[in-house]
């Protein structure tokens, strides 16, 4: 049977308790608001995917660790590629372990499973890409392009380009060629629904045709600022 939120997921499956389904659709509308980029790019069909890759998430507190970080190393890789820094992913497990413990209280221990496996992403994101550096670098990006929109909007954009350079470095190689296909667009960026007007009267002047040159300089200048960067350095 195909799967019931997403007939395009094909045969993924969701979890029987209909209380775990509904949290992870909680926890997809959450991770939706934490990072509007999902629906500027993705839109509708995005969303759906979400509902049918979240509750398949939920359905995994059922399965030993070393499997369940096999299964998200691997969604992280396959979303990467299209244009979603694995960050994300971690950000989404640690939303939907918390949606699950408060839908479904008796199983609080199997879902910090889901925990795990996002701090399994977090490490290997660290063994590559300086925390200190992942935080900041973001900072800068809003800064370089000034008053152009909200600052938390800008600093979400650089956040996205670094995630996917760390994922880059972990070996994903389209993952900053698939974030910029779009991210370094400022013609795509015009046509998202409400992006523009999320960023306001200074966002419409830098992504017009006129300012878009100086949009599309900054996300690249961005990309070889945080490939520049040292790896961190190994400790114990």
């Amino acid at each position: 049977m195909t799967n019931p939120l997403n007939p395009e997921a094909g045969y993924v499956s969701i979890p029987d308790d209909p209380r775990e389904v509904d949290a992870a659709l909680r926890a997809g509308r959450v991770t939706y608001r934490i990072f509007p980029y999902y629906a500027w790019r993705y839109g509708e069909r995005g969303e759906r995917f979400t509902r049918s890759d979240s509750a398949w998430l939920a359905r995994l507190r059922r399965y030993e660790p070393p499997h369940i970080r096999n299964q998200v190393t691997w969604l992280a890789s396959v979303l990467s590629n299209r244009g979603m820094p694995s960050y994300l992913l971690e950000v989404h497990l640690r939303v939907l372990s918390k949606a699950l413990s408060r839908a479904v209280p008796e199983r609080a221990g199997p879902y910090e499973k889901l925990v795990a496996a996002a701090d399994g992403l977090r490490e290997a994101r660290l063994s590559r890409f300086g925390e200190a550096d992942f935080r900041e670098m973001p900072g800068a990006f809003a800064d370089r392009l000034g008053p152009v929109g909200p600052r938390r909007l800008l600093r979400g954009a650089g956040l996205l380009v670094v995630a996917a350079v760390a994922d880059e470095r972990a070996g994903i190689p389209g993952a900053v060629g698939s974030l910029l296909e779009w991210l370094g667009d400022a013609g795509a960026l015009r046509k998202a629904p409400g992006l523009v007007d999320a960023l306001g009267a200074g966002g419409r002047a830098a992504l017009d045709p006129g300012g878009a040159a100086r949009w599309a300089a900054s996300v690249y200048d961005l990309v070889d600022e945080a490939r520049s960067r040292p790896y961190p350095v190994p400790t114990g």
